[in-house]
């Protein structure tokens, strides 16, 4: 038998209406929310980096980098050559771009420049349809002193001639509002930092320096170099007479006793790994060049700090005699050459002069300073070091027992430390050096009253005489 369902009516149209309009504003809005959800509305600016540049030389480019998360859709950067003269450096325009970051190198052309400053304008646009469809925007302006003109500088007066490890003074004048940068450095790029000396006002600025011919170098010659805050650079040669000087050279026959003694003790002491080699010649050959190195160089890091604040007024320097009564035991710059069974295994140079007289002998400082350092220095032993102004500074190693400590000001005759064995030295002595900015120097020299006088205090004092009637 048949069944009969009832019919269903359909909807009135008004409904059909209805809900294809709701139908259609779901999808509406989920186009609309997919369009602004993707990158195509992003509302993140563009990124402008700019090399931070308060003076130009013009020469030098000013780096700039633009970027953008999505695109850069165009770019324009343009320079003010002075007056409202304005000269577009580079522009771009990029159709469906991919591109996200460009670097620049901003230089002008010699001799289009009419101003000591300029502008530099950067505007950048990304491919982002925001803000109704004319993207996101990044503006920068960037303002730099031009100056084209290098330091001047000016020789005052200097020491007459310098040894291979010895010492040399100069004085001489910068004319230059805007210094960033002033040395001495010599041709194998070993560099003095001068500082300020009797400056009064004025465009030129004096400046002292006491200058070392290292050791290892067998040439020598000297720059002073300038260098101004828009990169500009000047250089003058620092005359020096060269007197070659010849230093000794020793061979050592190494005793076992000595390297399974004096020498096992230090590397235990210093490198325990060492300690775990079977080999006395190793050994010796660790100490004497490799922990002598790590020594030297903390012995450096103390004696080459300089204040280039500090204006000097005087440099009264009076001869070192830090041991009275002594007799010298071993010379400075001596090329020591160690042999163990008839080998080589070891070489090193002597950095200063050994002095000796009684055991635990006091040890007078002969001119005032800062005591810098105390510590311990391995194959030095206990050593102070003592700031004497101008970079020199002088070191006391070997010692019994010290008697300053760090910061401590000391006058002319104060003992300082005694004599002892600590560090590498089997016999009770001083092993008495002189630094320049770092670099181990004759201490005879500084030693001498003569010498001093010479090349040290009368340049000096010439120089002040000069600087007066300026």
């Amino acid at each position: 038998m048949a069944i009969n369902f009832p019919e269903i009516p359909e909807p009135p149209k008004e409904k059909k209406k209805i809900g294809r309009k709701v139908l259609g504003l779901i999808l509406v809005i989920w186009i609309a929310n997919s369009l602004f959800s993707s990158n195509m509305f992003e509302s993140v600016s563009p990124t402008i980096e700019i090399e931070e540049a308060e003076f130009w030389n013009m020469k030098d480019p000013i780096k700039l980098k633009i970027k953008d998360n999505i695109g850069i859709k165009s770019y324009k950067i343009t320079i003010d050559k002075g007056v409202g003269d304005l000269e577009t450096f580079a522009e771009g325009t990029f159709e469906d771009s991919n591109i996200t970051e460009l670097d620049f190198n901003i230089t002008i052309k010699k001799g289009r420049f009419k101003s000591s400053y300029t502008n530099i304008f950067v505007e950048v646009e990304d491919t982002s349809l925001a803000n109704w469809f004319s993207g996101n925007v990044a503006k920068m302006q960037s303002s730099v002193t031009v100056d084209k003109i290098p330091p001047k500088v000016y020789m005052i007066s200097n020491s007459y001639g310098i040894r291979r490890a010895g010492s040399a003074v100069v004085v001489f004048g910068v004319e230059e509002d805007n210094v960033d940068e002033i040395y001495i450095e010599t041709e194998s790029g070993v560099k003095f930092k001068p500082q300020p000396f009797l400056n009064k006002g004025g465009k030129v600025k004096n400046y002292i320096s006491l200058v070392a011919w290292p050791i290892k170098d067998e040439k020598f010659s000297a720059f002073i170099v300038a260098k101004d805050k828009a990169g500009n650079r000047s250089s003058q040669y620092l005359s020096l007479y060269l007197k070659e000087k010849n230093y000794k050279r020793s061979n050592i026959n190494l005793k076992t006793s000595f390297l399974t003694g004096k020498i096992k003790q230090l590397v235990n002491q210093y490198d325990q790994q060492a300690g775990y080699i079977d080999s006395p010649a190793e050994h010796f050959r660790i100490v004497n060049e490799e922990i002598r190195k790590e020594n030297e160089t903390l012995i450096y890091d103390f004696a080459s700090k300089i204040d280039q604040d500090i204006v000097v007024s005087e440099f009264n320097i009076k001869p070192f005699t830090p041991l009275k009564g002594s007799r010298s035991v071993a010379s400075f710059g001596d090329h020591r050459h160690y042999y163990y069974n008839g080998n080589l295994i070891s070489q090193s140079m002597h950095m200063g002069l050994d002095m000796a007289s009684i055991a635990r002998a006091p040890i007078i400082t002969s001119n005032g300073g800062t005591v810098i350092d105390t510590s311990d220095k391995g194959i030095y032993g206990n050593s102070p070091i003592i700031d004497h102004g101008l970079g020199l500074t002088s070191i006391y190693a070997h010692c019994s027992s010290i008697r300053v400590n760090v910061g401590d000001k000391v006058q002319a005759g104060s003992i300082i430390a005694n004599s002892g064995k600590s560090g590498l030295a089997l016999g009770d002595h001083l092993h008495f050096g002189i630094y320049v900015q770092g670099v181990p120097v004759r201490p005879e020299e500084w030693m001498d009253d003569d010498w001093i006088k010479d090349n040290i205090t009368d340049i000096i004092a010439t120089a002040k005489q000069m600087i007066e009637r300026q």
